[in-house]
């Protein structure tokens, strides 16, 4: 597939481009989560793009600040606000600086210094209304196919999201890594069975021990834990063993060759198709690992997705905040219910009506209006779900990928 010309992206300091021009609420504690998101609602009613993403323990997780700092210099954002309430061991001012460091409007204040949650409150609003204000004059310039990210998630599979739903976000993906784009994929909790196969695909020796290693990982994590991500909602659905569902889940990645495997929070550094491993390296612990669609979802944004694709069989409501979120059904009963929260259905794959080359087409042409600025139906209804949880991972478990 040809490059060729998406959106007018807003321009960072960085050199990134972003289909969003976004403010950011970051709270470092569970604390100032009410004052951070009652602010973001303040401009979201008045229809400004402002949101709010943050961590909830008072104790410090590496994981969770590599998250942060990613989502303080995401391309899809251009300022940042951020909140602590004093006590934390998570500085607001750190991430603050961080962001200004790389070319972002940047404020942050004390939830206990600002006088509490009435005065923390006007403070918050007056800081992001200059913030909005600078943001004005942000620059844009064409952005390419080959300069997008995408991402893909599962969630409330059912029998139609091996044989539409992510087989067609399989096709998208190579056609975006065939116009020197990227896509990540992740959920290898899902593949059980697979190794081999996605090892296959590496595209390089190194790659493929890589992929190796976390596959073995994680599937120490789900046979101790009895961890197999297969859900009574699936059987329901008409997947019977976990097996099944990796399969179909597995499709989501296309054909392309694996360029890489990414820790949590690591940018690819060149175009292609990664992998993200989620599970821990140590302290292999369901509390700290254990998640729902929107964080993992996060956690694909925090790699640098621009958009995410959420595949869902059964039907799903969620969004994130940072990047807008496109949720696909290969269910045509599902998309009959949920028409206002699914945007895309690929269920004419299912029954012969058109072949996954022609909804590719049309996906695609979706993902350019969204990046354009046309709204997701997540994001019409003020979805905005996630919560990060604590995760232990060493980055030099992938020295060879590891970028930060």
């Amino acid at each position: 597939m040809k490059d060729k010309l998406l959106c007018q992206g807003y321009v960072r300091a960085d050199g990134s481009k972003g289909i969003r021009n976004k403010v950011l609420v970051i709270y470092t504690v569970e604390c100032c989560r009410a004052l951070s998101e009652r602010i973001a609602r303040h401009f979201q009613e008045l229809g400004q793009d402002v949101e709010a993403v943050g961590t909830s323990s008072c104790l410090d997780n590496q994981a969770d600040i590599r998250r942060l700092l990613r989502f303080s210099t995401h391309p899809n954002v251009g300022a940042v606000l951020a909140i602590g309430h004093g006590c934390e061991y998570t500085k607001p001012q750190k991430i603050a600086e961080f962001a200004r460091q790389r070319g972002r409007e940047s404020q942050w204040f004390y939830q206990q210094e600002a006088g509490g949650s009435v005065k923390g409150y006007d403070k918050g609003l007056e800081i992001v209304r200059e913030l909005l204000k600078k943001l004005e004059a942000t620059p844009r310039e064409p952005m390419y196919l080959s300069e997008l990210v995408l991402a893909g998630e599962c969630g409330g599979s059912d029998f139609t999201s091996g044989l539409a739903g992510n087989a067609l976000i399989g096709r998208v993906f190579d056609r975006l890594v065939d116009a020197g784009g990227t896509a990540i994929f992740e959920e290898l909790c899902e593949g059980l069975g697979l190794k081999e196969y996605l090892a296959a695909r590496a595209a390089t020796p190194r790659v493929a021990d890589d992929i190796r290693r976390a596959y073995d990982k994680t599937m120490e994590f789900c046979v101790k834990y009895g961890h197999f991500s297969i859900a009574p909602g699936n059987m329901d659905g008409g997947l019977t063993t976990i097996e099944e569902k990796s399969m179909g889940a597995m499709v989501k990645s296309g054909t392309r060759p694996i360029r890489g495997v990414l820790k949590i929070a690591q940018a690819p550094k060149k175009p292609g198709l990664y992998l993200l491993d989620t599970t821990p390296d140590e302290k292999l612990e369901p509390a700290h690992h254990e998640a729902a669609d929107p964080s993992d979802m996060l956690d694909l944004i925090a790699c640098g997705a621009h958009i995410v694709f959420l595949v869902t069989g059964r039907g799903h409501v969620v969004g994130t905040p940072v990047s807008p979120v496109i949720k696909v059904t290969g269910n045509p009963r599902t998309y009959g219910r949920m028409k206002d929260d699914i945007d895309f259905c690929a269920a004419p794959a299912l029954t012969g009506d058109r072949s996954l080359d022609d909804l590719s087409d049309d996906l695609l042409e979706l993902v350019s209006r969204v990046a354009q600025g046309e709204r997701t139906n997540a994001e019409r209804l003020g979805h905005r779900e996630g919560i990060l949880y604590f995760n232990y991972q060493d980055p030099e478990k992938v020295p060879c990928e590891w970028h930060f």
